[in-house]
């Protein structure tokens, strides 16, 4: 009897319909730091957690943002800049996960940018005003004494960095690390002018953002999402050559230029295994977005008002967390 009790409870399981969780990405197609959710796919993570996962990928986070607070996402992938503006400006959304916490990007520049002050007058590739390659562009700037003003900025789509700087239309682009291996393969005088990790290297980069009601309504369904996340970031630091094949196919990048960029990105262990939000490095980036001009002082909102971590706790009180170095977040 109790087998058979057993069996039937099995075959229900089995055959209960999977929950749909429509996922908005902010690259297209991704970067390496971007494939982690690509790979839980992949891989099953989500079928594991009983998640039928759609994923739609946009120009920017700032698209995809816009996507999710206008609705038809249920989580959204961004940089945190306009995540934390949005909500400094009253939107009720809340980031629960990060697809990479730390950031992943170099300025490169052509052959006569040799240092930042030389950016006054240049032609700088960003994809719009408030998106992520802006943000760090501006950064740059500030480091250097200058101001927007003091550029020229160039819309380019997400895909075409690398061939705007082969063709000179543009000088500097912001460009994820296997991006900036790439530039070089097709023109060797492309060269890092400024690693962003160094100028900021407590900058809290990628979030998975969803609105407030949504979590009120669904928090099991999206703490099994963040466990499908959490297992291909922890696949990802064991299986380095599999990791390698899966992104290949979804960056278009041949292995052997993902590869140096993976192991830049495995020993900064930008691919969060616990809850990827780290109180601290979101009030670091408050403070940043004040400091460049993109938030006013009496607009900051709290790192507690940014993230919820009932997802993430939820997730981790099954797979427990990783502990051995103090690297992972």
């Amino acid at each position: 009897i109790i087998l058979a009790v057993l069996m039937e409870a099995g075959i229900a399981q089995a055959q209960a319909p999977k929950r749909t969780l429509v996922i908005g990405m902010p690259v297209t197609p991704p970067n390496l730091p971007h494939v982690g959710v690509y790979i839980a796919k992949e891989l099953g993570y989500f079928d594991e957690e009983g998640i039928n996962v759609e994923l739609t990928a946009f120009e920017s986070g700032l698209q995809s943002l816009r996507g999710g607070i206008a609705g038809g996402l249920n989580l959204v992938g961004a940089s945190s800049e306009p995540v934390i503006i949005v909500i400094s400006r009253g939107a009720k959304i809340r980031s629960i996960f990060s697809y990479a916490h730390r950031l992943t990007v170099v300025m490169a520049a052509q052959e006569n940018v040799r240092k930042p002050t030389d950016l006054r007058g240049k032609n700088l590739g960003i994809q719009e005003v408030g998106a992520f390659r802006e943000v760090m562009t501006r950064a740059v700037l500030h480091s250097a004494g200058l101001t927007s003003q003091d550029v020229n900025h160039v819309p380019v789509s997400s895909a075409g960095y690398i061939a705007a700087l082969m063709e000179n239309r543009i000088d500097t682009a912001i460009l994820h690390i296997d991006q900036a291996h790439m530039a070089r393969t097709k023109k060797a005088s492309i060269h890092p002018l400024v690693p962003l990790w160094e100028v900021m290297p407590d900058y809290w980069y990628g979030t998975f953002t969803t609105n407030e009601e949504f979590l009120r309504k669904e928090p099991e369904l999206l703490s099994r999402a963040v466990a499908a996340i959490i297992k291909a970031h922890r696949f990802m630091y064991r299986n380095k050559d599999r990791t390698l094949e899966l992104a290949s196919k979804h960056t278009g990048y041949p292995k052997e230029v993902l590869s140096p960029a993976y192991d830049a990105l495995a020993a900064a262990k930008v691919w969060p295994v616990n809850d990827g939000m780290p109180a601290e490095m979101v009030d670091v980036t408050i403070h940043k977005l004040v400091e460049i001009g993109l938030l006013k002082e009496n607009e900051k909102p709290k790192a507690e008002q940014v993230v919820d971590r009932g997802p993430a706790n939820a997730a981790l009180a099954k797979l427990g967390r990783w502990t051995d170095d103090p690297k992972w977040k």
